[in-house]
Parts: structure tokens; sequence; C-alpha cells
């Protein structure tokens, strides 16, 4: 008797697959989108699957991703193998305990834990071995194998136990000798398995991001971290073209690996008696036969990744635009006496031009110049910028960190000061970005990039052009009020109200700034980064404070979109450009820094950041469309009380951090959400009781 499966179970799990898969389709459908709203669809393109062959950035990142799985997954399966083997043959049964034990570990501890005592490891090692910067390729290889090991294992590991003995046994009265009973009995026995392992570790490692983050090097970036390293801006659409391409990859993988997994067991059911009757065809017909299967499909399998690997190999673009349409002084960088070294460049993500939509690959064009190679690798913020400096597993020679942690590196010696007889475009930077507080004498830095804080609201959802910040706490707003999702910009906003310095050290002023805050917590729809793009461009908010530059890009996908500048202030910042004191390569980062000075390079960057340049050739070019615009290059008047963030000391830093974990979880704004996931919780364990009690009612009939 077959148990009819009931409405409930039926509409349960349709619920779970639509969990499951919804955001997959949408992120499929929006790949074809044609713009780069990633939620405002406009028409059927493949735009940005052509652009994604244009992104060398991510294409390699998607190269290294592929290299790294292809080979921690072989060498995974190969140890998870023999380790397996060991296992099963062994006698002791506390060894046996032991040793799974220890095969657990890895795979119920938190990744974040593993991560971090991975990298503290791999440091060590190299401080003993007197060896800096020892994070790369080999650490992540390392880490990989590491926690896919556990996993391939308790793939193999069962099907020792279904493996009837008198299978080897057999072979070896037919003359075999340990060795060839094992590849010509078991290993067959067990090929849909160590293949369904091999796929499970590769998609593993295609998809961690954690531990690799950890144990990334400058010379070597996986698509997670490239992908993690865009939440300063948008994470580009043409990621979700590389994102569909994957899972069809992956989607393919595991069709297969079923199919072979279920091919075997039918062959095993119609053979079930010919086994028993006829052991000697069954070794050399069943098991063969199973092994050619195998064999045949992790073959195709290893051609298809080696043709993925050969083709975005080949499609990463020389250079995305035209030398003839950049001048610069071409010979000073031939001649260059670096030509032939390397460069390891730490930025933000989204912040170069990169050769997207026909600007400027800055990078290809500077390799094609110099005869440097440049590794070019990515953070999302000035802390975990900060925190691999220091850590001292990692060599950069140039990185771009904000003001205030320019100043915070400077007091820790982490950088190194500039010759600037070789920066000889550092006569470009404007006056007005130079000898900043954080290094007055110039020595240290370079400006790339200036940025503002501004407030953007929706024309069609606000009633008048706000000119106060105290807008975001307006109550006829509420559910429709975003709020910056980090703290230092959180309370800023707060503090300008209440008129105190943004450098503040009086731990009452952040108190007050607190309460300022908590005040406004149930009229704030959500605390937002990156994911402000997809609500305000969409028209499902109505208020925003954001970052200027980061508006204009917005307002391309959305013209109901304005920007005000509050009468209270706000934040200015500006990025630089630095040499950390573990730099291997100093004179070719001073002439990386020369180079991104350049009229024609600085153009192509502020184009494309849409951030404001300090670059004064560049603002007198009449082909800059972003020339006096009053958005980027607000009049002076608009920002004379603009304030600078300074490096807090760690007392006040951790004040701020407590008092905005305490923001996060106070107020009443959660209260549905944590209602809402009581009663699911409720509903399902009521729905699980039911189910037992039910299916132990129909045992009873069976008894």
């Amino acid at each position: 008797m077959k148990n009819k499966i009931t409405i409930p179970a039926k509409l349960y799990t349709v619920l779970i697959f639509i969990i499951l898969y919804a955001p997959i389709a949408v992120l499929i459908f929006f790949s074809f989108n044609s713009s780069n709203s990633t939620s405002v669809f406009n028409e059927f393109s493949l735009r940005w699957y052509t652009e994604l062959f244009n992104d060398t950035a991510t294409i390699k990142a998607l190269k290294n991703t592929l290299l790294l799985a292809v080979i921690s997954s072989i060498i995974s399966t190969v140890l998870g193998l023999i380790t397996a083997t060991g296992l099963h043959y062994s006698k002791t049964k506390w060894y046996k305990k032991s040793i799974m034990t220890a095969n657990n570990i890895p795979m119920v501890n938190p990744d974040i834990v593993t991560g971090i005592s991975m990298m503290l490891l791999f440091i060590f090692v190299g401080t003993i071995l007197r060896q800096s910067g020892v994070l790369g390729f080999g650490t992540m290889l390392i880490a990989h194998i590491t926690f896919e090991l556990p996993y391939v294992i308790l793939n193999i590991l069962p099907r020792f136990k279904s493996m009837d003995k008198n299978l080897v046994e057999a072979a070896k009265d037919l003359g075999c000798t340990p060795v060839q009973a094992f590849f010509k009995v078991t290993l067959p026995y067990l090929s849909a398995e160590i293949f369904a392992a091999f796929v499970m570790a590769f998609t593993l490692s295609i998809d961690d991001f954690v531990i690799s983050y950890f144990v990334s090097g400058p010379e070597f970036q996986t698509l997670p971290i490239r992908i993690y390293s865009m939440t300063k801006k948008r994470v580009t659409p043409d990621i979700y073209a590389l994102s569909t391409l994957i899972f069809v990859t992956v989607f393919v993988l595991l069709v297969l690996s079923n199919y072979s997994q279920n091919k075997q067991k039918r062959r095993e059911s119609m053979n079930e008696n010919s086994i028993k009757n006829n052991m000697k065809n069954n070794i050399k017909n069943n098991m063969k036969n199973n092994m050619k299967d195998n064999i045949r499909i992790f073959t195709k399998i290893s051609a298809f990744l080696s043709i993925v690997l050969l083709i975005f190999s080949l499609s990463i673009p020389v250079s995305a635009s035209s030398v003839d349409d950049y001048p610069i002084n071409i010979e000073y960088y031939k001649n260059s006496p670096y030509r032939g070294s390397t460069l390891n460049v730490y930025n933000w993500g989204e912040y170069i031009s990169d050769g997207a939509e026909g600007s400027l690959n800055v990078n290809v064009y500077f390799e094609e110049l110099t005869g440097i190679k440049v590794n070019y690798t990515n953070y999302d913020s000035n802390e975990d910028m900060y925190a691999k400096i220091k850590s001292g597993g990692a060599n950069y020679d140039l990185i771009i960190p904000s003001d205030y942690m320019i100043a915070r590196m400077i007091d820790e010696n982490l950088l190194l000061k500039l010759d600037y007889a070789n920066i000889p475009n550092f006569k470009y930077i404007s006056n007005e970005y130079k000898s900043l507080y954080f290094d007055p004498k110039d020595e240290y830095s370079v400006t790339y990039t200036v940025g503002y804080v501004a407030l953007i609201y929706n024309t069609k959802l606000v009633h008048e052009a706000p000119t106060s910040w105290t807008a975001l706490w307006d109550k006829r707003y509420a559910g429709n009020i975003l709020m910056f999702n980090n703290p230092r910009d959180a309370f800023a906003i707060a503090q300008l109200i209440l008129g105190q310095d943004l450098n503040s050290t009086n731990p009452d002023d952040w108190q007050r700034a607190y309460d300022k805050l908590l005040e406004q917590k149930p009229v704030v729809r959500a605390y937002v980064m990156d994911e402000i793009y997809n609500i305000m461009e969409s028209g499902a908010a109505a208020l925003a404070p954001y970052y200027v530059g980061d508006f204009l890009t917005m307002q391309e996908n959305n013209e109901d979109l304005a920007v005000a500048f509050p009468k209270e202030g706000a934040n200015i910042f500006v990025d630089s450009m630095c040499i950390p004191k573990t730099a291997k390569n100093k004179g070719a980062a001073e002439l990386y820094i020369n180079y991104m000075c350049e009229p024609e390079i600085s153009l192509a960057n502020a184009e494309y950041i849409c951030y404001a340049t300090p670059n004064t050739a560049v603002l007198e070019m009449d082909k800059y469309s972003f020339k006096g615009d009053e958005i980027l290059y607000p009049d002076a008047s608009v920002t004379e009380d603009y304030q600078y963030f300074h490096n807090l000391p760690a007392e006040t830093q951790a004040l701020m951090s407590n008092l905005w974990g305490d923001l996060k979880v106070d107020g009443q704004s959660n209260i549905s959400t944590y209602i809402g996931l009581a009663v699911f919780a409720i509903v399902m364990i009521m729905y699980a009781i039911y189910a037992f009690l039910k299916k132990k009612h129909r045992e009873k009939f069976y008894d």
C-alpha cells in the first residue's frame, strides 16, 4: 500500500522549492535586462553576457575559481578515497571513531572560525620560516582541501558497507593481487560515489567565500571574493550573467552525477541473480561497465571544464579602448626600470575604470605601457583592508584607504613615505586636496577621489524638497525611509542634527546621538548599504542618505530621484593612494600612482566611478561629462561646514560599536518579524508532530 501524499505536504514542498529557486529565477531573468537596473526590467538583451567577457577582473576571478576548484577537488577526492578505504578495512573501533570524530569537526565548525584559525596558522608558519606575504594560492588550496575532505569521506564510506566482501575475495581467488583487486573490483564498485564526491567538493570550492577571504593573498582572488568586494557600489549585472552560466554548469554536473548513480543501481538490481550465480562474469563485465561509464562521464566533465578554462583565458581582452584615445607620455612608462616585475594593488570594488561598457581598462593599459604585471584585488571596507595589512599575511604594494584610516595607519607606522620626484603628475592634484589633516606635509598619500554624503529623495513621494536631515525622522514618510547600515555614517547624521562634532570623544555626545537614532527607528524601513540601489531605483522608498557619486548612478535608472544638501552639513571624505610598509615594489607603486594622475587616466576613472576627481586637468576638460556639475561639485558655500572623519580612539570606537549593536536589536520595529517567525516555527512543529503521529497510526495496521 502506497502512502498518499497529502495536500499540506504538497503545499509545503512547493513552498520549499519556491524559497530555494525563486532567487535564482530572478537572477536569471535580470541577466537578460538591457539596463543596469536590478529592479526594473526594460527589455530583453544579451548585453551583460557581452559585457561579461570585457570584464577582465571578473573573468580572471572566475578562472582562478575554476582552477582552484578543479585542483582541490581532485586532491581531496583522492585523499578521501584513500582515507575511506583505510577506515573500512581497519579493525580497531576506537581508531575508526577517533578519525570520524576528527573528520566531522571541519563540517560543524563555523566557517569564520576555520578561516581565522587557518589564516593565523599560515602567518605563524610564515613567521617561523621568516617569510612574509605567505597568503596566496597555496594557502587557499590547502584550506579548500581541508573543508572538502570530510564531505568526500562521508560520500564514499557508506558505499563500502553495501559492498559484498566476496567480490574482492573472488578476485583474489582468480589471481588478482590486493592492489589489482582494488582497481578492478573495489574502484569500479565505488566509481559512482567517487564521482558524486568530486562534484560535491567542486561545488563547495566554487561556493566558498568566508574561508577563502581569510586565506587569500594579493595575486589570487576568487569569484565570491570579487563579488563581495563590489558592495561599495553595486553588483553589476554582468555578474548575473556569470551566475546564470555557473548555475547551468553546476546543474549539468549534478544531473550527470545522479544519472551515473541511478544507472549503476539499475544495473546492480538487474544483475542481482547473476552476481550470486556467476561471480567471475560480474567482476569482468558489471564492474568493468560501471568503471567505463564513470570514466566516460569524468572525461566529459574534465573536457568541459578544460574548455571553460580555455575560453575564459582567451576571452580576456588586451585592452578595452584604443590607445590613441588616451594619449600620454608613452616613452616615460616604456622606459621604466621595473619592466617584468609584479605590482600588487588593493582597492575598493568597482572603483576603477575596468573596460566595462566601452571604458578604458586602466590596469591592462598600464601593463601594456610598462611591462609590469598588475595583481588587482578588492576589499569592501577600510577595516577589512587594515586587518589584512596589519596581519602581515599578504604583501600589497599600493592601497587606497579613506582619510581617517590613513591617519590611523600613519600613527601605527604602516605606511611608507612617498618619493614625489617619481610622481611628477602630483602637480595636477588640486591644492584643496593637498596637505589635508591626516597628511599635513604630503608625505604619505595622493588623493584619488572625493565624495560627500547627501540626502536622496523621490520627487513623487516627497511633498517638498528637504533641506534638513530631520526629514529622515518625518513620520509622514514612515516605512519609506532608509538609513545607513554602518555606524559611523548613521551616527554622523544624528550628530549633525544635534550640532555635535563628528569626531567627538565625549561619551555623552554619542549617547545623545544614539537616543536620536532610536527615536528614528520606528519610521525606518531598512538599514541598507548597496541594497539602496534596487530600492531607490524601483521607487520603493522616499528618502535615503548616501554618497553623491552613487546617486548619479541611481538617477540613470530613475529620473524621479533628486538630491539635497542638508543645511546642517555632512561628511566629506577622500580616498587616497598610499604604499604600505610591507610593499615589495615601491618604485613600481610610485610609477602606478603617477600613471593614475595622468589627466586621461584620471578622466577615465572619474567618468566610470562617478565620484569627484581632485585632478585639475580633468576639471578643465570639455569632454568630461561632469564638468561643472552642481551635484558632484557643489558650491563652496554648501560644503564649507562639511567635516572629515578622523580616526577615533579605541574607547570611542568600542562605545560606538556597542551603541550600534544596541540600536539594531532595540525598539519595536522588529516585533512583527519575530512574531511571524515564531508563528511559522509553531506551524511547522505542529505539522511535524501531526505527520509523525499519523505515520505511527498507520504502522499499527502493518503490525
